[in-house]
């Protein structure tokens, strides 16, 4: 008789983890995230879901820390897991190794991937962004030509600022061409003269249908624009890559409206505050000149009374300078009577005539005294010639005599004790001099007195 093969309750739930994880290893799982559950530990637990069936899925701590996003719930997952049986409580478990979002949480990795790429280039960034045009003249719509979001603009516009020139542009903006026939647009709008403003605009959507918006190209055409751009993308949730690159975003497209323009109510006040206050100034101004222009009437006088009162004051002038100047004649003709008097006494010819008797005089005398003078010197200078013709050795010279000298030393020889025998001596005539040898000297005794 065969024995009964009786297992445990740990038996059994050890030895079907064992067969599960063997049958199962890392496999792909689909389903929706559902009671996700944060615990203070770091892991996360939730449920896996389809139409028909859950199961339990546990993601630890140190794998979560290596995910690309954060599951949520109700997110449509891709996972890639480990089946497993928890043995405490034989329950049937996924130790999740990797999550990946499917369709719309694929789109928003990949939109959140461009948008940091772009964000990284500067295409955000505040100081690209162009000043809009307070008051705009032209403003290229481009829209979808049916929708609410056409309508919804054209009554702003009209409600707000009827004076705008709108110029529609009408694109696709849904579907696989809807980017680069709102990049065909833009370029449009560009070449279009007067446009000053761009207006990019639809109605709300799901991430699908924003997807045109997220488009790289079209991101790159408004970056490039030289025209402001203001989005007005789906409603105020909303966001798409178009809305960070334009120079505006509006949270629905009747807001995009409204920031374009300035509201006409709001400028009829402003335009009649502005004219009351000119109406103010105007009527201050025309007071303060109609109390100027009151008092220059006042003293403004009559150009003939001007003339009446310019004449007599001129007679008057008149015969006053009259007046003052004979007063000043006679006057003056007094004091040069008194001055003429004065000057007669004090005229200085009476000494000029005394002085010239005195130089006369003078001069006579001086004549004189110098003519007594010049006799007196000539007969003292006859005297003196006769005295030197007698005494001149020139006229002793022509009487015989000569002067012998030292032609050496140029003395003149007076004895004979100033000379030898054999020395040269000079001997001077009146015509001539002789250079003469002394042979021998003979003594002369003196003569005796008579």
């Amino acid at each position: 008789m065969r024995t009964k093969e009786i297992y445990t309750v740990s038996r059994l739930a050890f030895e079907a983890r064992g067969a599960i994880e063997k049958r199962f290893a890392l496999i792909w799982i689909e389903g929706e995230i559902s009671n996700l559950s944060r615990p203070a530990s770091g892991h996360l637990y939730f449920t896996l879901k389809d139409q028909q069936s859950q199961v339990r899925c546990a993601l630890f701590r140190n794998r979560r820390r290596q995910l690309g996003t954060e599951p949520e719930n109700g997110k449509q997952v891709l996972i890639r897991a480990r089946v497993t049986l928890y043995e405490g409580r034989s329950e049937f478990q996924i130790m999740v190794e990797q999550v990946e979002p499917i369709g719309e949480g694929a789109l928003l990795q990949q939109l959140e991937a461009l948008k940091t790429t772009l964000q990284a280039e500067g295409l955000f960034a505040e100081t690209h962004k162009k000043k809009l045009p307070a008051y705009p003249r032209t403003i290229a719509l481009i829209t979808s030509p049916v929708g609410a979001a056409i309508r919804d603009l054209l009554i702003t516009f009209e409600r707000r600022y009827p004076a705008a020139r709108i110029i529609l542009l009408p694109s696709e903006v849904q579907g696989k061409d809807a980017a680069s026939r709102l990049c065909d647009r833009i370029a449009q709008a560009e070449q279009i003269e007067g446009v000053d403003l761009i207006i990019l605009s639809r109605g709300g959507g799901s991430i699908e249908d924003l997807h045109a918006f997220n488009d790289e190209q079209l991101v790159r055409t408004i970056f490039a624009c030289n025209i402001p751009v203001i989005a007005g993308i789906g409603h105020e949730s909303d966001w798409t890559l178009a809305d960070l690159v334009a120079d505006l975003r509006a949270a629905t497209p009747t807001a995009a409206a409204e920031l374009a323009t300035p509201d006409q109510r709001q400028l009829q006040e402003w335009v009649n505050q502005l004219q009351t206050r000119l109406t103010d100034v105007l009527e201050r101004r025309l007071r303060d000149h109609q109390q100027h222009l009151d008092g220059e009437r006042r003293r403004l006088i009559h150009p003939g009374q001007k003339l009446h009162q310019f004449s007599e004051r001129l007679t008057h002038n008149w015969h006053l300078l009259t007046q003052l100047q004979r007063s000043f004649n006679t006057h003056h003709l007094a004091r040069l009577k008194q001055v003429e008097t004065r000057l007669l006494h004090y005229s200085p010819l009476q000494p000029i005539y005394q002085h010239h008797q005195r130089i006369n005089q003078l001069y006579n005398g001086l004549n004189q005294h110098i003519n007594t003078q010049l006799s007196a010197r000539k007969q003292q200078t006859g005297e003196a010639a006769a005295a030197l013709t007698v005494l001149n050795p020139l006229a002793t010279l022509a009487r015989g005599y000569a002067v012998v000298r030292n032609p050496q030393n140029n003395q003149i020889i007076s004895g004979a004790g100033q000379i030898n025998p054999s020395d040269p001596v000079q001997i001077q005539l009146s015509d001539a001099n002789l250079n003469c040898i002394v042979e021998t000297i003979e003594i002369i005794e003196p003569l005796e007195p008579q």
